[in-house]
This record gives C-alpha cells, sequence and structure tokens, in this order.
C-alpha cells in the first residue's frame, strides 16, 4: 500500500508553482473571497470569519484564469469569475459535510460539527446566493446558464451517490456518470467560463470544456483512489471513510468484478461495514489489482484532458493546465 501511495507525490508539487506564477492575479482572487464573506453583523460574522481560513487548493479559480490567459492578458473578469467559482464550490462543501456528517474538512472543524447542520445548511445556501449574484455581475446570460446547469447537475450526483451506498450492483458506467455530474462538470464549467470571458472561439471553449471534464474525472477517481491509500494528517478527512459510509467507487466495483467479487458483495450488502471489514475488502483490492486499475483509468483521463489543449495555441497558461491535469493525477489531498 506504501509502495502504491508512493505514485501521489511525483507531480505533488506542480500546482504550488502555478500558484507562484500567478500570485499577484490569485491574491486579487482571495481579496473578492474575504469580501463576498463580510458581514456586518458580528454574530453572523463568527459563522462565517473560519471559511477564510481554510483555502483549499483554489483549483476551480485557477482554471478559470489560466483558460482566460489562453487568451487575453486581461483577468479583470476572470478574477471575479474564479472567485464565483470557488464559493459555489465552498457551498456545495459545506452541504456535502451534513449529508456525510463529516467532523472534519481540510483538517478543521466543520460548520456542520461547530454550529449544527440548520445553520451549516443557511450559509451554504447564503455562500451559494452571495457568489451567483456576482456571477448575475458580469452580465453573461450564458455564464449564469452553464453555472445553474453546473450546479443542479453537482446535486444530481450527490443524489445518486447516496441512493447507491451499500449498493453492490453499481456499474462502471454508473460510477463514471455520477462523478460526471458530481465533480467533472464543474471543473469543465471553470474552462469553459475562463475561455469565455478570455473572448476564444467556439472551437477553443469547446475544447477547454472538454479538458475540464477530463481533468474532472481524473481529479474524482484520484480523489476516490487517496480515500484507501492516502493518510488523515495529509488527506484532511478519515481514510477511508466512503467505504465505511457504503459509496461504492471505482476500485471496489473493479474488485466486484473478480474472484473475490461475492466476499466484497457480502460485506457490502450488509449494510454496515466494520473495521475489520474494512481491512479485508483493502486485502482484497491489493490482491485484484484493483486500486492500479483505478489508478490506470484516472491517467487515461489525464492523457486525454491533455490531448484536447492541442487547438489552444502555446503558451505559459497552456503549459500551466498541463501541470493542473498531472496535479490532478499525482496530488496527495
Amino acid at each position: 500500500m506504501i509502495e502504491f501511495a508512493q505514485k501521489f507525490s511525483a507531480e505533488a508539487g506542480s500546482i504550488r508553482e502555478v500558484r507562484t506564477r500567478l500570485a499577484h492575479v490569485m491574491e486579487q482572487v482571495e481579496a473578492q473571497l474575504a469580501k463576498l464573506l463580510e458581514d456586518e453583523d458580528l454574530l453572523l460574522a463568527k459563522v462565517y470569519r473560519p471559511l477564510q481560513r481554510q483555502s483549499g487548493k483554489r483549483l476551480r479559480p485557477l482554471l478559470v484564469l489560466l483558460s482566460a490567459e489562453c487568451f487575453t492578458d486581461d483577468l479583470s473578469q476572470a478574477i471575479k469569475v474564479g472567485a464565483c467559482a470557488e464559493m459555489v464550490h465552498n457551498a456545495s462543501l459545506i452541504h456535502d459535510d451534513v449529508v456525510d456528517r463529516s467532523s472534519l474538512r481540510r483538517g478543521m472543524a466543520t460548520l456542520n460539527s461547530t454550529w449544527g447542520n440548520k445553520i451549516a445548511v443557511l450559509a451554504g445556501d447564503s455562500i451559494f446566493t452571495r457568489a451567483l449574484d456576482l456571477l448575475i455581475d458580469q452580465k453573461s446570460f450564458r455564464l449564469l446558464k452553464s453555472m445553474t446547469y453546473m450546479f443542479s447537475q453537482m446535486c444530481d450526483g450527490e443524489i445518486l451517490q447516496v441512493l447507491n451506498y451499500y449498493n453492490a450492483d453499481v456499474t462502471v458506467e454508473d460510477y463514471i456518470e455520477r462523478i460526471k455530474r458530481k465533480t467533472a462538470l464543474f471543473l469543465a464549467f471553470c474552462a469553459e467560463a475562463g475561455a469565455v470571458v478570455g473572448g476564444a472561439s467556439e472551437e477553443e471553449i469547446q475544447a477547454l470544456a472538454n479538458f475540464g471534464l477530463n481533468v474532472g474525472l481524473a481529479f474524482q477517481v484520484a480523489d476516490d483512489l487517496l480515500d484507501f491509500v492516502g493518510d488523515e494528517s495529509t488527506v484532511g478527512k478519515p481514510v477511508c471513510s466512503d467505504l465505511r459510509e457504503g459509496n461504492v467507487t471505482l476500485p471496489v466495483i473493479h474488485a466486484l468484478q473478480t474472484a473475490s467479487g461475492p466476499q466484497i458483495r457480502a460485506i457490502i450488502e450488509a449494510d454496515e461495514i466494520t473495521e475489520q471489514d474494512v481491512e479485508v475488502i483493502l486485502e482484497l483490492l491489493n490482491k485484484e489489482q484493483s486500486l492500479d486499475y483505478a489508478y490506470s483509468v484516472a491517467q487515461r483521463y489525464v492523457e486525454q484532458a491533455i490531448s484536447c489543449l492541442d487547438v489552444i495555441p502555446p503558451s505559459p497558461a497552456k503549459k500551466d493546465l498541463i501541470r493542473i491535469a498531472q496535479y490532478a493525477l499525482h496530488r496527495r489531498y
């Protein structure tokens, strides 16, 4: 397991290099985020203030900025759209934590564990509407329509995930459709939005959207892998948490189709996965090389993402988009 986990460290620094090059622009994104989370009511400010410290990777603003930078030097619109995307992402994470009953996010206490589910859900709603208000200011019906479609699909993807808890009959196709809605369409929106505000052609906009979609698929497959091979101090949440709650992801789906399938199926269909069950499944995933299979699937999506950039002219931004795609596969958190 340790040897496999090392696959996630080869390009881990690549996103830091991107953030360093765009540091002056990301500072403006952070200023926008701080402004959106401000509240004059001191009691409300106590709720929102911790969110400003949970910075995360800022992957979505970076995708917007880089996609725009491929076509323009004026990133003023991209900065606002990137901040909007990050706010929507944060709103979705708050709701995810309520649904999953999570107590940790990025190594810090979640909003629901501090303030309870009611306040967490309402805070998530508030953050989402603040983000949409910023997008409305851009006066782009296209981006607004794309955002609302993406968010509805994200919610449907989460619903599908919950409805399929402890379902040993989930297929690879079911899983890909679910993560497409849950994760990949959001990254597709970010890359598409950057291209739109950057003044790209329709062919280039579609190419960036397809790039983001494939990066998103790779990102989620890798994320599901990290649930098995990561460590809590790095990932920021308990390892194997998805497995414990009955979320059947790609490595398990693969193993269910092998000789170890009946044993794994019996564990999953019991509707309660114990610590001993977790150890058994981990051993079987290694035995059937299911982790390697999932890694190869993520690798294929990264390759497809990079090929989508063939129509984009060479530039530092394009090189950084390739780094982002590689990061989706090799990241450790």
